[in-house]
């Protein structure tokens, strides 16, 4: 059940408004996953850009269970990321259990399985969930924003609002947050952004009728250029 709770949590996963030039160049976090408060396993967040092209690595590995790894491709437009791809794999496998395919071109996004690849029309602004608190962290000050979110085994809309969230505690050091909601009835997501770390994912929360699991950093290393 952890690691399906993990799955769920990452399948979901600024005071100023970030242009590309403001999301690092490069961007490692390590997270601690709590479960109703116990530790049940870490986690760790690779961005990597190089001029407008960007990749994110999420590596999940719990405490029971199999690792997890998701990974996004994509480029930066003047309207945050676009994604091109999104894989969603388990253990040592090199081949995706769900993924996703972008074609901007005609609008259409093809994900699933890989034998079993369905169709669908792209929205404008359309985020895999691996990437999704990154472009949340391109809006900065904007206070709600309708997302169509792919996670590889559905399309859904998401809709977010910004508030001003607790300083959060990090490295010996509190930095101001700004933090992200999306209620859902009896669910709840919240991806919390440290406004002195790049905008980047500090905290992220989801609750549902299993309980709250958090991730929480516990480290952070990045550069801007």
């Amino acid at each position: 059940m952890i690691a399906r709770t993990l799955l769920l949590t990452f399948s979901l996963l600024a005071a100023t408004a970030p242009q590309a030039a403001d999301l690092p160049r490069q961007a490692r976090i390590t997270y601690e996953a709590r479960l109703s408060g116990l530790p049940v396993g870490e986690a760790v967040q690779r961005w990597q850009r190089e001029g407008d092209k960007y990749t994110l690595d999420t590596e999940i590995t719990p405490i029971l269970g199999s690792r997890i790894r998701y990974h996004s491709e994509g480029e930066l437009t003047s309207a945050g990321l676009r994604p091109s791809s999104y894989g969603e794999f388990r253990g040592s496998s090199s081949t995706p259990r769900q993924q996703a395919q972008f074609d901007w071109r005609t609008r259409q996004v093809s994900y699933g399985p890989a034998d079993a690849l369905q169709s669908a029309p792209l929205d404008s602004g359309a985020q895999d969930l691996n990437t999704l608190p990154f472009q949340l962290a391109w809006l900065g000050s904007k206070a709600t924003i309708n997302l169509q979110i792919i996670t590889g085994r559905k399309l859904r809309d998401d809709a977010f609002t910004a508030s001003t969230g607790s300083p959060f505690a990090l490295m010996g050091k509190h930095t101001a947050t700004r933090v992200w909601r999306a209620p859902d009835g009896d669910k709840r997501t919240e991806f919390w952004l440290a406004t002195d770390y790049a905008n980047l994912p500090v905290k992220i929360v989801r609750h549902d009728d299993k309980g709250e699991l958090q991730l929480i950093a516990k480290h952070i290393e990045y550069q801007l250029e």
